[in-house]
């Protein structure tokens, strides 16, 4: 894959802190001198990085973007993670979504967020801006088929967890401590039916009756926060 740009302070700010390597170079135009641009062109120095001065060029990165991963990347992460948190989106297609979620994942200690190859946003460079940055951390699995993925999960007793509204558990009744893989379904259609028999719990994130349901995306922060609160 052809290496890419970035010019958001807090993507470049995410890279150098946690995958420096991947950054190529960076570009500082020569009167820029905020705080912000001066501590990212320090950290740079610090990690080696190439820093090009140049006064017609914004403050950019050029980096190199992670790569998908498959079913066997999941396999080994799982096998050498003995307690893994991992998230699966079902149909979930909106790039400002899956960013945001991504962006979640990394705050919230995510090992993995898992998605089909079919019907499915994959790591566009939309969900890369948007997760600003997260996606080059958290591991991208595209999988031929999740309800395999499910129920090689149940055969290695991970606590299957799915969001419905009409689910009648809420979501902060669960054991997120042990082995865990959270179901989040698209905002229209929900979690498929055929996927619905592998899971453990539906649950549900009780909420004023004014309004149907939340954003996939805030869905996935209010879940994937408590399941970080009870691992900490």
């Amino acid at each position: 894959m052809k290496n890419l740009e970035s010019l958001d302070q807090n993507f470049i700010k995410t890279l150098l802190d946690n995958v420096p390597q991947q950054i190529e170079e960076l570009y500082v135009p020569k009167n820029k001198n905020d705080k912000k641009t001066l501590g990212l062109i320090s950290v740079a120095k610090e990690k080696n990085i190439p820093i090009l001065f140049n006064k017609d060029k914004k403050l950019s990165a050029i980096f190199k973007p992670s790569v998908v991963k498959d079913i066997n990347f999941l396999e080994k992460l799982i096998d050498q993670k003995k307690n893994s948190l991992i998230l699966i989106l079902d149909h979930v297609m909106d790039p400002q979504n899956v960013g945001s979620i991504l962006r979640t994942a990394l705050a919230a200690d995510v090992d993995a967020v898992v998605v089909s190859k079919n019907r499915a946003c994959h790591l566009t460079e939309t969900v890369r801006k948007v997760s600003k940055g997260a996606s080059e951390i958290v591991p991208f699995v595209i999988v031929n088929n999740i309800k395999y993925v499910l129920k090689n999960l149940k055969n290695l007793n991970f606590n299957i967890l799915g969001c419905d509204g009409t689910a009648e558990k809420n979501y902060y009744e669960c054991d997120y401590k042990m082995p865990t893989a959270i179901i989040m379904g698209s905002e229209d259609i929900g979690i498929k039916p055929n996927l619905k028999k592998d899971v453990d719990d539906m649950i549900r994130i009780p909420m004023n009756k004014q309004i149907e349901s939340l954003n996939v995306s805030n869905a996935c922060s209010v879940i994937l926060f408590e399941a970080r609160k009870q691992r900490t």
